[in-house]
C-alpha cells in the first residue's frame, strides 16, 4: 500500500471517530437540562459549608458557616426553608475578635421571612417572595461570562461545571465556579477565588436527598417571643 493510500486510510478512520461526536452543550443548553431536572423534584434537603478564608497584610480572617436546606416543591412555586450558623474570627493590628451568628430563611409560596441573631442582637424582616427565574443564571449574565467545563464527579454525584469570569464593573473580582447536579439541578459546590486565583470562599453540600417527605409546616414563619418582624413587602 503506498504513503498516500494508508494516509487516506487514517484520515477515513479519523472521520469515523469524529462524526459521531455531539457538539458541546452550551450555557442556554445547561440553563435547559438544570430547569428540567429541577422542575421533576417534588422535594429536596441537603446540608451546607461554606467556608471562607481572607489574608492581607496586617488583617486576617477565617468564617465557617453550617446550613441545612429543605424545598418543597408546590404548584409552580418552590417553598423553602434554610437555617445557619456561622462562626467568623479576624485579626487585626494584633486584636482578634470572634463573632457568631444564626440565620433563618423561610419562603412560604408568598413572602420570604428572615430572622437573623448576631451576638444575640435579633431581627426579622418580611419581603414579598420572588419567583424563580426559568433561567438558573439570568443573575450571572450582567456581571460575568459563562462558560462551560467538562463534566465533573462530586462525591459520587455528577454534575455540570460552570465557570463565570467577571467582566464590567464586576472585573477585578476573582473567578466562580459552580457545580451544578445533574440529577435535581440544585448547586452541589461553589468555589469563590480572589483576584489572585486563591481559592476564597467554597460551598458544598452533602447528605442531599431527593424528594424526601418534608411537612408543610416547616414552611410556616412563627418570629421568637419579643422580636418584631418589619414588613417590607410593600416596599417597590
Amino acid at each position: 500500500m503506498s504513503g498516500r493510500s494508508r494516509l487516506c486510510g487514517l484520515m477515513v478512520l479519523a472521520l469515523a471517530f469524529v462524526a459521531p461526536a455531539r457538539a458541546a452543550d452550551s450555557i442556554e443548553d445547561i440553563g435547559k437540562k438544570i430547569t428540567a431536572a429541577m422542575e421533576k423534584l417534588k422535594s429536596f434537603s441537603a446540608k451546607s459549608k461554606t467556608v471562607t478564608e481572607m489574608k492581607q497584610e496586617g488583617f486576617s480572617m477565617i468564617s465557617s458557616m453550617d446550613g441545612t436546606m429543605e424545598m418543597l416543591h408546590e404548584g409552580e412555586n418552590w417553598l423553602m426553608r434554610s437555617e445557619t450558623k456561622a462562626v467568623m474570627e479576624s485579626e487585626m493590628g494584633g486584636n482578634k475578635t470572634k463573632q457568631e451568628s444564626t440565620g433563618l430563611m423561610i419562603n412560604d409560596g408568598e413572602f420570604s421571612y428572615t430572622l437573623s441573631d448576631t451576638g444575640g442582637m435579633k431581627s426579622a424582616y418580611k419581603n414579598k417572595m420572588q419567583k424563580m427565574d426559568t433561567d438558573p443564571f439570568k443573575s450571572w449574565h450582567d456581571s460575568a461570562e459563562l462558560k462551560v467545563l467538562p463534566d465533573e464527579t462530586i462525591d459520587g454525584n455528577a454534575a455540570w461545571v460552570i465557570e463565570a469570569l467577571p467582566k464590567g464593573d464586576a472585573m477585578g473580582q476573582g473567578k466562580s465556579v459552580i457545580y451544578y447536579h445533574k440529577d435535581s439541578g440544585q448547586m452541589l459546590k461553589m468555589v469563590v477565588f480572589a483576584p489572585d486565583g486563591t481559592p476564597m470562599t467554597t460551598t458544598t453540600m452533602s447528605d442531599i436527598k431527593l424528594n424526601p417527605s418534608i411537612a408543610k409546616d416547616r414552611f410556616v414563619f412563627k418570629a421568637p417571643e419579643g422580636v418584631t418582624v418589619q414588613d417590607m413587602s410593600n416596599n417597590p
